[in-house]
Protein backbone atom coordinates (compact mmCIF):
# COMPACT_ATOMS: atom_id res chain seq x y z
CA UNK A 1 0.00 0.00 0.00
CA UNK A 2 1.03 3.34 -0.98
CA UNK A 3 2.56 5.52 1.93
CA UNK A 4 0.35 8.42 1.17
CA UNK A 5 -2.91 5.93 1.22
CA UNK A 6 -1.64 4.82 4.17
CA UNK A 7 -1.62 8.55 5.99
CA UNK A 8 -5.11 9.42 4.45
CA UNK A 9 -6.63 6.22 6.18
CA UNK A 10 -4.98 7.08 9.26
CA UNK A 11 -6.42 10.54 9.31
CA UNK A 12 -9.69 9.39 8.49
CA UNK A 13 -9.40 6.93 11.22
CA UNK A 14 -8.36 9.36 13.62
CA UNK A 15 -11.24 12.02 12.36
CA UNK A 16 -13.94 9.40 12.81
CA UNK A 17 -12.28 8.60 16.60
CA UNK A 18 -12.54 12.30 17.59
CA UNK A 19 -15.67 12.97 15.95
CA UNK A 20 -17.18 9.61 17.85
CA UNK A 21 -15.50 11.11 21.18
CA UNK A 22 -16.63 14.92 20.47
CA UNK A 23 -20.38 13.55 20.08
CA UNK A 24 -20.15 10.87 23.41
CA UNK A 25 -18.75 14.19 25.08
CA UNK A 26 -22.26 16.09 23.76
CA UNK A 27 -24.33 13.60 24.58
CA UNK A 28 -22.51 13.28 28.16
CA UNK A 29 -23.29 16.70 28.05
CA UNK A 30 -26.83 16.63 27.18
CA UNK A 31 -27.42 13.80 29.87
CA UNK A 32 -25.35 15.85 32.58
CA UNK A 33 -27.82 18.81 31.53
CA UNK A 34 -31.25 16.83 31.38
CA UNK A 35 -30.28 15.19 34.65
CA UNK A 36 -29.91 18.67 36.15
CA UNK A 37 -32.95 19.99 35.08
CA UNK A 38 -35.03 16.65 36.05
CA UNK A 39 -32.76 17.40 39.30
CA UNK A 40 -34.62 21.00 39.48
CA UNK A 41 -38.00 19.81 38.57
CA UNK A 42 -38.17 17.35 41.66
CA UNK A 43 -37.14 20.03 44.00
CA UNK A 44 -40.07 22.07 42.36
CA UNK A 45 -42.22 19.21 42.53
CA UNK A 46 -41.38 18.57 46.14
CA UNK A 47 -41.92 22.20 47.44
CA UNK A 48 -38.91 23.36 47.64
CA UNK A 49 -38.97 26.62 45.67
CA UNK A 50 -35.64 28.54 47.02
CA UNK A 51 -33.55 25.31 46.18
CA UNK A 52 -35.68 25.16 42.70
CA UNK A 53 -34.87 28.41 41.85
CA UNK A 54 -31.55 28.50 42.49
CA UNK A 55 -30.85 25.66 40.17
CA UNK A 56 -33.12 27.20 37.37
CA UNK A 57 -31.03 29.99 37.79
CA UNK A 58 -27.95 28.51 37.02
CA UNK A 59 -29.26 26.37 34.58
CA UNK A 60 -30.32 29.90 33.01
CA UNK A 61 -33.99 28.77 32.99
CA UNK A 62 -35.66 32.39 33.94
CA UNK A 63 -38.89 31.45 33.22
CA UNK A 64 -38.64 28.62 35.62
CA UNK A 65 -37.05 30.29 38.14
CA UNK A 66 -39.84 32.94 37.98
CA UNK A 67 -42.22 30.29 38.46
CA UNK A 68 -40.26 29.54 41.90
CA UNK A 69 -40.93 33.38 42.85
CA UNK A 70 -44.48 32.80 42.36
CA UNK A 71 -44.89 30.01 44.11
CA UNK A 72 -42.99 31.05 47.54
CA UNK A 73 -45.29 33.63 46.93
CA UNK A 74 -48.24 32.11 46.74
CA UNK A 75 -46.94 29.82 49.74
CA UNK A 76 -46.89 33.03 52.03
CA UNK A 77 -50.19 34.41 51.25
CA UNK A 78 -51.00 31.23 52.09
CA UNK A 79 -49.39 31.25 55.39
CA UNK A 80 -50.41 34.53 55.89
CA UNK A 81 -53.95 33.24 55.45
CA UNK A 82 -53.78 30.56 58.09
CA UNK A 83 -52.86 33.60 60.42
CA UNK A 84 -55.73 35.34 59.28
CA UNK A 85 -57.57 32.28 60.36
CA UNK A 86 -56.15 31.51 63.63
CA UNK A 87 -56.67 34.82 64.75
CA UNK A 88 -52.23 35.85 64.81
CA UNK A 89 -53.62 39.16 63.27
CA UNK A 90 -50.76 41.22 63.57
CA UNK A 91 -48.56 38.85 62.14
CA UNK A 92 -51.04 37.82 59.70
CA UNK A 93 -51.31 41.77 58.31
CA UNK A 94 -47.01 41.70 58.76
CA UNK A 95 -47.02 39.13 56.44
CA UNK A 96 -49.64 40.66 53.66
CA UNK A 97 -48.09 43.61 53.37
CA UNK A 98 -44.49 41.53 52.64
CA UNK A 99 -46.29 40.61 50.06
CA UNK A 100 -46.17 44.19 48.28
CA UNK A 101 -49.01 44.34 45.29
CA UNK A 102 -49.21 40.27 45.09
CA UNK A 103 -52.83 39.46 44.28
CA UNK A 104 -55.00 40.95 46.74
CA UNK A 105 -52.52 41.09 50.26
CA UNK A 106 -53.25 45.04 50.52
CA UNK A 107 -56.89 44.42 50.78
CA UNK A 108 -56.10 40.82 53.17
CA UNK A 109 -53.90 43.33 55.50
CA UNK A 110 -56.69 45.58 55.98
CA UNK A 111 -58.68 42.96 56.74
CA UNK A 112 -56.53 41.81 59.33
CA UNK A 113 -57.40 45.34 60.87
CA UNK A 114 -61.01 44.76 60.82
CA UNK A 115 -61.00 41.35 62.16
CA UNK A 116 -58.89 42.17 64.74
CA UNK A 117 -61.19 45.43 65.18
CA UNK A 118 -64.14 42.34 65.53
CA UNK A 119 -62.56 40.52 68.72
CA UNK A 120 -62.35 43.98 70.45
CA UNK A 121 -66.07 44.58 69.83
CA UNK A 122 -66.99 40.89 71.01
CA UNK A 123 -64.44 41.49 73.62
CA UNK A 124 -66.26 44.84 75.02
CA UNK A 125 -62.66 46.28 73.82
CA UNK A 126 -65.11 49.70 71.75
CA UNK A 127 -62.65 52.30 71.86
CA UNK A 128 -59.94 50.39 70.60
CA UNK A 129 -62.40 48.95 68.10
CA UNK A 130 -63.11 52.50 67.00
CA UNK A 131 -59.57 53.66 67.09
CA UNK A 132 -58.12 51.19 64.56
CA UNK A 133 -61.52 51.08 62.06
CA UNK A 134 -60.52 54.84 61.71
CA UNK A 135 -57.24 53.75 60.17
CA UNK A 136 -59.15 51.49 57.79
CA UNK A 137 -62.18 53.85 56.52
CA UNK A 138 -62.81 52.74 52.95
CA UNK A 139 -62.19 48.92 53.55
CA UNK A 140 -66.12 47.10 53.14
CA UNK A 141 -68.07 47.48 56.69
CA UNK A 142 -65.34 49.25 58.60
CA UNK A 143 -67.95 52.24 58.37
CA UNK A 144 -70.86 50.46 60.19
CA UNK A 145 -68.93 48.67 62.69
CA UNK A 146 -67.38 51.62 64.19
CA UNK A 147 -70.89 53.19 64.27
CA UNK A 148 -71.76 49.83 66.14
CA UNK A 149 -68.84 50.04 68.62
CA UNK A 150 -69.78 54.17 69.17
CA UNK A 151 -73.26 53.43 69.54
CA UNK A 152 -72.08 50.39 72.52
CA UNK A 153 -69.84 52.94 73.96
CA UNK A 154 -73.13 55.53 74.30
CA UNK A 155 -74.99 53.17 75.91
CA UNK A 156 -72.50 52.27 78.67
CA UNK A 157 -72.22 56.21 79.11
CA UNK A 158 -75.70 56.49 78.86
CA UNK A 159 -76.06 53.53 81.38
CA UNK A 160 -73.65 55.54 83.95
CA UNK A 161 -75.59 58.84 83.37
CA UNK A 162 -78.99 56.97 83.73
CA UNK A 163 -77.50 55.74 87.38
CA UNK A 164 -76.13 58.72 88.62
CA UNK A 165 -72.50 57.33 88.43
CA UNK A 166 -71.23 60.94 87.05
CA UNK A 167 -67.55 60.17 87.45
CA UNK A 168 -68.00 57.21 85.11
CA UNK A 169 -70.14 58.77 82.89
CA UNK A 170 -68.37 62.02 82.46
CA UNK A 171 -65.36 59.65 81.87
CA UNK A 172 -67.34 57.01 79.12
CA UNK A 173 -68.44 60.51 77.21
CA UNK A 174 -65.10 61.77 77.03
CA UNK A 175 -63.85 58.71 75.76
CA UNK A 176 -66.71 58.70 73.18
CA UNK A 177 -66.34 62.14 71.87
CA UNK A 178 -68.98 63.57 69.44
CA UNK A 179 -71.48 61.05 68.70
CA UNK A 180 -75.11 61.29 68.51
CA UNK A 181 -75.91 63.72 71.41
CA UNK A 182 -72.80 63.00 73.50
CA UNK A 183 -71.76 66.75 74.28
CA UNK A 184 -74.88 67.60 75.72
CA UNK A 185 -75.49 64.88 77.80
CA UNK A 186 -71.63 65.10 78.92
CA UNK A 187 -72.17 69.26 79.32
CA UNK A 188 -75.74 68.03 81.34
CA UNK A 189 -73.59 65.41 83.76
CA UNK A 190 -71.16 68.45 84.58
CA UNK A 191 -74.06 70.24 85.46
CA UNK A 192 -75.82 67.86 87.64
CA UNK A 193 -72.34 67.71 89.60
CA UNK A 194 -71.81 71.82 89.95
CA UNK A 195 -75.49 71.59 91.36
CA UNK A 196 -74.65 68.83 93.52
CA UNK A 197 -71.89 70.94 95.48
CA UNK A 198 -73.44 74.09 95.22
CA UNK A 199 -77.01 73.48 96.17
CA UNK A 200 -79.71 74.98 95.70
CA UNK A 201 -82.04 78.30 97.10
CA UNK A 202 -85.72 76.41 96.66
CA UNK A 203 -85.05 72.91 97.38
CA UNK A 204 -88.34 70.40 96.59
CA UNK A 205 -88.94 69.27 100.68
CA UNK A 206 -89.53 72.73 101.64
CA UNK A 207 -92.86 73.10 103.89
CA UNK A 208 -94.68 70.97 106.13
CA UNK A 209 -96.37 69.74 103.82
CA UNK A 210 -93.44 68.18 101.72
CA UNK A 211 -93.61 63.97 101.49
CA UNK A 212 -97.32 62.93 101.75
CA UNK A 213 -97.20 59.00 101.21
CA UNK A 214 -98.95 58.07 98.59
CA UNK A 215 -97.90 54.00 98.51
CA UNK A 216 -96.58 54.15 95.17
CA UNK A 217 -94.69 57.46 95.76
CA UNK A 218 -94.63 60.22 97.43
CA UNK A 219 -96.24 63.48 96.59
CA UNK A 220 -94.40 67.14 96.90
CA UNK A 221 -95.96 70.41 96.82
CA UNK A 222 -94.18 73.15 95.13
CA UNK A 223 -94.91 76.72 94.46
CA UNK A 224 -95.11 75.63 90.94
CA UNK A 225 -97.75 72.65 91.31
CA UNK A 226 -97.29 69.35 92.48
CA UNK A 227 -94.07 66.68 92.22
CA UNK A 228 -94.78 63.37 92.19
CA UNK A 229 -91.88 61.02 92.49
CA UNK A 230 -92.51 57.11 92.32
CA UNK A 231 -91.07 54.84 95.17
CA UNK A 232 -88.86 52.65 92.73
CA UNK A 233 -87.63 55.39 91.09
CA UNK A 234 -84.06 54.83 89.41
CA UNK A 235 -82.43 54.75 86.01
CA UNK A 236 -85.63 53.50 84.58
CA UNK A 237 -87.55 56.97 85.96
CA UNK A 238 -89.01 58.92 82.87
CA UNK A 239 -90.17 62.73 83.33
CA UNK A 240 -93.04 64.39 82.47
CA UNK A 241 -94.33 68.43 83.17
CA UNK A 242 -97.87 69.27 82.65
CA UNK A 243 -99.20 72.76 81.51
CA UNK A 244 -102.82 72.82 82.26
CA UNK A 245 -104.86 75.41 79.67
CA UNK A 246 -106.40 78.42 80.98
CA UNK A 247 -109.34 77.00 82.50
CA UNK A 248 -107.65 74.02 83.87
CA UNK A 249 -106.02 74.61 87.19
CA UNK A 250 -107.87 72.67 89.24
CA UNK A 251 -106.90 69.70 86.79
CA UNK A 252 -103.82 69.83 89.21
CA UNK A 253 -105.85 68.45 92.68
CA UNK A 254 -108.12 67.00 90.80
CA UNK A 255 -107.69 64.55 87.66
CA UNK A 256 -103.95 64.74 87.88
CA UNK A 257 -104.38 63.63 91.62
CA UNK A 258 -106.63 61.00 90.79
CA UNK A 259 -104.01 59.89 88.16
CA UNK A 260 -100.92 59.68 91.25
CA UNK A 261 -103.47 57.75 93.31
CA UNK A 262 -103.69 54.96 90.57
CA UNK A 263 -102.89 51.69 91.67
CA UNK A 264 -100.13 51.28 88.92
CA UNK A 265 -98.60 54.64 88.18
CA UNK A 266 -96.29 54.87 85.54
CA UNK A 267 -92.62 55.05 86.87
CA UNK A 268 -91.94 58.61 85.80
CA UNK A 269 -90.97 61.50 87.98
CA UNK A 270 -94.10 64.44 87.42
CA UNK A 271 -93.85 68.14 87.97
CA UNK A 272 -98.13 68.73 87.53
CA UNK A 273 -98.60 72.73 87.09
CA UNK A 274 -100.77 74.38 88.90
CA UNK A 275 -100.77 77.75 86.25
CA UNK A 276 -101.87 77.49 82.69
CA UNK A 277 -98.84 78.18 80.11
CA UNK A 278 -100.30 80.68 78.35
CA UNK A 279 -98.37 83.86 79.12
CA UNK A 280 -94.46 84.55 79.19
CA UNK A 281 -94.20 80.70 77.82
CA UNK A 282 -90.17 80.91 77.98
CA UNK A 283 -90.31 82.10 81.71
CA UNK A 284 -92.42 79.07 82.98
CA UNK A 285 -90.86 76.57 80.81
CA UNK A 286 -87.65 77.86 82.37
CA UNK A 287 -88.98 77.50 85.57
CA UNK A 288 -90.55 74.16 85.40
CA UNK A 289 -87.90 72.63 84.11
CA UNK A 290 -85.23 73.79 86.86
CA UNK A 291 -87.91 72.57 89.50
CA UNK A 292 -88.07 69.13 88.02
CA UNK A 293 -84.35 69.31 87.43
CA UNK A 294 -83.88 70.06 91.07
CA UNK A 295 -86.57 67.28 92.52
CA UNK A 296 -84.37 64.49 89.89
CA UNK A 297 -81.62 66.13 92.08
CA UNK A 298 -82.64 65.71 95.37
CA UNK A 299 -83.88 61.62 94.25
CA UNK A 300 -80.90 60.76 92.60
CA UNK A 301 -82.68 60.52 89.08
CA UNK A 302 -81.39 61.75 85.86
CA UNK A 303 -84.03 63.44 83.95
CA UNK A 304 -84.58 61.89 80.70
CA UNK A 305 -87.44 60.43 78.62
CA UNK A 306 -89.19 63.68 79.27
CA UNK A 307 -92.70 63.92 77.71
CA UNK A 308 -94.38 67.61 78.03
CA UNK A 309 -98.42 67.52 78.04
CA UNK A 310 -100.61 70.71 77.59
CA UNK A 311 -104.12 70.68 77.75
CA UNK A 312 -106.12 73.53 75.77
CA UNK A 313 -103.69 76.31 75.85
CA UNK A 314 -101.61 74.86 77.84
CA UNK A 315 -100.54 72.93 74.38
CA UNK A 316 -98.32 75.96 73.36
CA UNK A 317 -96.16 75.59 76.34
CA UNK A 318 -95.55 72.22 75.83
CA UNK A 319 -94.44 72.53 72.18
CA UNK A 320 -92.54 75.75 72.94
CA UNK A 321 -90.82 73.48 75.83
CA UNK A 322 -89.72 70.61 73.40
CA UNK A 323 -88.18 73.47 71.13
CA UNK A 324 -86.46 75.37 74.21
CA UNK A 325 -85.20 72.47 75.81
CA UNK A 326 -83.19 70.84 73.21
CA UNK A 327 -82.01 74.60 72.07
CA UNK A 328 -80.72 75.71 75.82
CA UNK A 329 -79.90 72.47 77.14
CA UNK A 330 -79.67 69.92 74.35
CA UNK A 331 -82.70 67.74 75.90
CA UNK A 332 -83.93 66.00 73.49
CA UNK A 333 -88.13 65.84 74.29
CA UNK A 334 -89.29 62.25 74.19
CA UNK A 335 -92.56 63.68 73.05
CA UNK A 336 -95.03 66.56 73.27
CA UNK A 337 -99.30 65.04 73.90
CA UNK A 338 -101.71 68.19 73.65
CA UNK A 339 -104.76 67.73 74.48
CA UNK A 340 -108.10 69.27 72.74
CA UNK A 341 -105.69 72.47 71.97
CA UNK A 342 -108.74 72.39 68.97
CA UNK A 343 -108.89 76.47 67.92
CA UNK A 344 -105.76 77.71 69.92
CA UNK A 345 -103.80 76.06 66.76
CA UNK A 346 -104.86 79.45 65.06
CA UNK A 347 -102.94 81.63 67.30
CA UNK A 348 -99.72 81.70 65.55
CA UNK A 349 -98.03 84.01 67.50
CA UNK A 350 -97.53 81.44 70.26
CA UNK A 351 -96.73 78.26 68.11
CA UNK A 352 -93.58 77.54 67.05
CA UNK A 353 -91.72 79.03 64.39
CA UNK A 354 -90.15 77.20 61.53
CA UNK A 355 -86.70 77.62 63.35
CA UNK A 356 -88.01 76.02 66.67
CA UNK A 357 -89.67 73.36 64.21
CA UNK A 358 -86.82 72.74 62.75
CA UNK A 359 -85.33 72.25 66.65
CA UNK A 360 -87.84 69.53 67.48
CA UNK A 361 -87.62 68.05 63.97
CA UNK A 362 -83.88 67.40 64.77
CA UNK A 363 -84.51 66.44 68.51
CA UNK A 364 -86.74 63.53 67.21
CA UNK A 365 -89.91 64.69 69.32
CA UNK A 366 -92.89 62.98 68.70
CA UNK A 367 -96.52 64.66 68.66
CA UNK A 368 -99.66 63.80 69.57
CA UNK A 369 -101.93 65.92 69.08
CA UNK A 370 -105.42 64.65 70.58
CA UNK A 371 -108.49 65.97 69.15
CA UNK A 372 -111.80 65.98 69.00
CA UNK A 373 -112.00 65.71 65.14
CA UNK A 374 -111.60 69.04 62.67
CA UNK A 375 -107.86 69.46 63.61
CA UNK A 376 -105.00 68.91 61.42
CA UNK A 377 -103.44 69.98 58.18
CA UNK A 378 -105.90 72.65 57.80
CA UNK A 379 -104.09 74.49 60.94
CA UNK A 380 -101.00 76.52 60.13
CA UNK A 381 -99.17 75.64 62.94
CA UNK A 382 -99.61 71.98 62.39
CA UNK A 383 -98.59 72.44 58.94
CA UNK A 384 -95.70 74.13 59.59
CA UNK A 385 -94.39 71.45 61.89
CA UNK A 386 -95.13 68.56 59.65
CA UNK A 387 -93.45 70.61 56.91
CA UNK A 388 -90.25 71.14 58.45
CA UNK A 389 -90.24 67.62 59.12
CA UNK A 390 -91.49 66.84 62.69
CA UNK A 391 -93.52 63.47 63.54
CA UNK A 392 -97.09 64.79 64.35
CA UNK A 393 -99.76 61.98 64.80
CA UNK A 394 -103.31 63.42 64.97
CA UNK A 395 -105.31 61.37 67.65
CA UNK A 396 -109.26 61.96 66.83
CA UNK A 397 -110.64 61.18 70.06
CA UNK A 398 -114.11 59.81 70.41
CA UNK A 399 -115.05 60.89 73.41
CA UNK A 400 -116.76 64.58 74.02
CA UNK A 401 -115.69 67.48 75.22
CA UNK A 402 -112.24 69.08 76.75
CA UNK A 403 -112.62 66.93 80.03
CA UNK A 404 -113.62 63.66 78.43
CA UNK A 405 -110.21 64.06 75.70
CA UNK A 406 -108.36 64.63 78.69
CA UNK A 407 -109.59 61.62 81.25
CA UNK A 408 -110.39 59.21 78.63
CA UNK A 409 -105.78 59.82 77.96
CA UNK A 410 -105.39 58.75 81.67
CA UNK A 411 -107.77 55.66 81.50
CA UNK A 412 -107.09 54.47 78.30
CA UNK A 413 -103.35 54.33 78.87
CA UNK A 414 -101.89 57.37 76.85
CA UNK A 415 -99.98 58.97 78.93
CA UNK A 416 -98.87 55.73 80.39
CA UNK A 417 -98.17 54.53 77.07
CA UNK A 418 -95.75 57.82 76.01
CA UNK A 419 -94.12 57.49 79.54
CA UNK A 420 -92.87 54.31 78.61
CA UNK A 421 -95.03 51.60 80.04
CA UNK A 422 -97.72 49.13 77.61
CA UNK A 423 -98.42 49.36 74.31
CA UNK A 424 -100.43 52.08 72.56
CA UNK A 425 -103.84 52.39 73.03
CA UNK A 426 -105.86 51.05 70.50
CA UNK A 427 -109.57 51.06 70.77
CA UNK A 428 -112.70 52.57 69.19
CA UNK A 429 -112.02 55.78 71.48
CA UNK A 430 -108.94 56.62 68.74
CA UNK A 431 -108.24 56.73 65.67
CA UNK A 432 -104.44 57.51 64.29
CA UNK A 433 -103.36 60.00 61.34
CA UNK A 434 -100.12 60.13 60.99
CA UNK A 435 -99.43 63.28 58.69
CA UNK A 436 -96.76 63.79 56.60
CA UNK A 437 -96.38 66.40 53.67
CA UNK A 438 -99.27 64.84 51.58
CA UNK A 439 -101.43 64.47 53.89
CA UNK A 440 -105.21 65.67 53.66
CA UNK A 441 -106.93 65.29 57.33
CA UNK A 442 -108.87 66.19 57.97
CA UNK A 443 -110.55 67.23 54.19
CA UNK A 444 -109.91 63.78 53.61
CA UNK A 445 -107.87 60.57 55.08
Amino acid sequence: MKKGLRILIAALLLAALGYGGFAGWQYWKARQWQDTVAAAEALYLAEDYPAAREAFTALGLEERARDCDGQMLRLRYEAAEGQLERGEYLDAKEAFLALGYYRDAELRARECDYRRAQSYKDGGRFTDAVTLLGTIPDYPGAAELQADCRDALYDLALEATYACRLDEAIARWNELGDWRDSESLKRRCLSRITAMNEGTDEPVRYSEYAGRDLGTGTLYYHRLGLIFVPKDAGPETSCMIFYPGGYDEALANGYLNEYLYAPDPPNSLMLLCYANGYGDMAAKVEDSYRALEQAALENNIFLHDLVLCGASMGAYTACQGAAQLYEEYGICAKAVLTFDAGMHWEVESHTLTPAQCDSTAKAGTRFLLLEGGGVGMNKRAIELMVAHGNDVTIVECAAAGHYGIIYDAMEYGMIDWALGKGERPVNGNYTYYPLNRQSTYPYGH
